[in-house]
């Protein structure tokens, strides 16, 4: 947290009243050395109440202490202090407030006592996990969930998940010193560290952008509720994600014609890819309908945008797709699972979520080494997503037309009223473009 000594830090009690903070140096009461104490003051309906946080300096120092970056001299000593003495009060306050029990005797109460914790006065943990938990699917749940565990592995702490046998529901119990941080802990110079760490720890672009997204929106939201006084300021480094995450089509030539350890794990790549690129956990609910016994087509409405609009996938079986499904997919049968083995037999969504994400990595785990073998670039399903529209973009397939066979959604194509008036058979055609290179292609003609 960071202090301004000029300015009051005003704390929403209710619609009329407010409590304000401020760390400010008396000059009224000068030491034998020339040094001043600094104190917290605190206003509350026109009263006051000053707060001594055992540091003096001298009217110099006072001008240049906060305004210290990180040190070990004896001003940053003073300014650590002093932080820790406002941010004492701070959270006595907060947790005041949220009962609406404050009064100067409370606080002082309170700040004589600071082993005593209001219940309702959360812990960044909590605040964390009920913020995250309060999401609507159970995708953005489990990001702040896998958000939360690293940032508090970063801190030190043992982290264990436990499943309610009725509910199949996941809860994390985290333990250690730090489990137990205000929500006023969290400032730039924790965050640059904990970045540094996922740094080390080889983590992507995209995996960190994912993780301090969530943590930045939990601090918005206690800046919002008036919990913390101010919110930290960090960038976002933006993951490097569609332009470069695809391979062309001579890679998937190579994996198609593959042999080896992970076969298992190019077939389901490749069966990723065929089906217009399509995310796993679409696939694990596609059943047999009447598009695959009257049009030779699997279909499906995609799941990430449900909630908004209802979105139809349609996915031509070419030859090299049916062989595959010949090996891994179900007896055709309507209303059946095409890919019952993703889900087995789990019912409920955090569950269906645990199976989808752990198939998910058998792949891409898989395909970590049918790569190294074959010399390319390192694939995960997003990238078969990503080649798919990439393929047919090099084909000179029109944008409305692929964006009908990936399921996007945009308000300005026209075309998207329309779909059904592309036919199976022109669905068919384009999909069988998806072995042949395009660069090739334009040089024979």
């Amino acid at each position: 947290m960071k202090i301004n000594p000029s300015a009051y830090e005003p704390m929403l009690k209710n619609a009329s009243e407010q409590v304000y903070l401020r760390a400010f140096l008396d000059i009224r009461r000068q030491k034998k050395d020339g040094t001043y104490p600094i104190y917290i003051r605190v206003t509350y309906q026109g009263e006051k109440w000053l707060h001594a946080t055992g540091v003096c300096v001298s009217d110099d120092d006072y001008a240049k202490i906060f305004t210290l970056k990180n040190g070990s001299s004896p001003l940053h000593k003073a300014k650590s202090q002093v932080t820790k003495a406002f941010t004492k009060i701070y959270d006595a306050v907060v947790a005041l407030n949220v009962e609406k029990k404050f009064t100067f005797e409370n606080l002082k109460k309170a700040i004589a006592n600071p082993e005593t914790k209001t219940p309702e006065a959360p812990t960044l943990l909590e605040y964390w996990i009920q913020f995250g938990e309060s999401k609507n699917t159970e995708k953005t749940r489990l990001q702040y969930s896998t958000a939360l565990k690293s940032f508090y592995r970063f801190l030190g702490c043992s982290i264990t998940s436990l499943t309610k046998k009725r509910t199949k529901e996941k809860s994390l119990v985290v333990k250690g010193k730090k489990s137990k941080v205000a929500p006023s802990f969290v400032d730039e110079n924790v965050i640059k560290q904990w970045t540094a760490s996922m740094d080390e720890a080889g983590l992507s672009d995209s995996t960190k952008s994912i993780y301090l997204r969530a943590l930045r929106a939990v601090m918005n939201s206690l800046g919002e509720k008036k919990i913390i006084g101010e919110v930290p300021k960090f960038s976002i480094k933006q993951g490097t994600r569609r332009k470069e995450d695809y391979i062309p089509v001579t890679d998937i030539v190579k994996i198609r014609d593959y042999k080896g350890p992970g076969r298992k794990a190019a077939d389901w790549w490749l069966i990723l890819y065929l089906c217009n690129g399509s995310n796993l956990k679409d696939l694990s609910t596609l059943v047999w309908n009447d598009d695959y016994f009257y049009n030779k087509e699997l279909s499906y409405i995609r799941g990430k945008i449900a909630d908004k609009v209802k979105v139809t996938v349609r996915i031509p079986v070419t030859e090299p797709l049916e062989k595959l499904l010949g090996k891994y997919a179900s007896k055709p049968v309507k209303g059946k699972l095409v890919f019952p083995q993703i889900l087995r037999d789990a019912k409920y969504e955090p569950e269906m979520e645990s199976r989808t994400h752990d198939f998910n990595r058998q792949i891409r785990k898989g395909m970590k080494g049918v790569c190294e073998k074959l010399g390319i670039r390192p694939v995960t399903a997003s990238t078969a997503r990503n080649s798919y529209i990439t393929t047919l973009t090099w084909h000179g397939i029109s944008d409305a037309f692929i964006d009908s066979m990936v399921g996007h959604v945009d308000s300005k194509n026209v075309l998207r009223g329309y779909q059904g008036t592309i036919s199976p058979k022109k669905r068919l055609k384009v999909n069988n473009l998806l072995f042949i290179d395009p660069e090739i292609d334009e040089d024979e003609e």
